[in-house]
């Protein structure tokens, strides 16, 4: 999913709701989301916590600077199995 897609339909929810994440279709939890980061800022996070001044690392195939993370918070109750099957894509 881009982020345009995702914005797209965020744009049709009440915005003053809670984003929470569901996780694990077979077993599914609720979860808080903790942030959003980049692969870049994660990049350049571990390069300062090394105090590395080395040219910057090779990304894997298929995966770019500007992915986008959604950080999974913290397990909140039970989810629903259902989510999955009415997810708007």
């Amino acid at each position: 999913m881009k982020v345009s897609e995702l914005i797209e339909l965020l744009e049709e929810q009440d915005p003053d709701a809670e984003v929470l994440v569901m996780s694990q279709p077979n077993w599914p939890f609720e979860l808080s989301l903790a942030g959003v980061t980049t692969r870049e800022e994660m990049l350049r996070a571990d390069r300062e916590a090394r105090d590395d001044d080395d040219d910057e690392p090779r990304l894997e195939r298929g995966t770019a600077k500007n992915d986008v993370f959604l950080v999974e918070g913290e397990q909140l109750r039970y989810g629903s199995k259902t989510a999955w099957s009415v997810a708007m894509r």
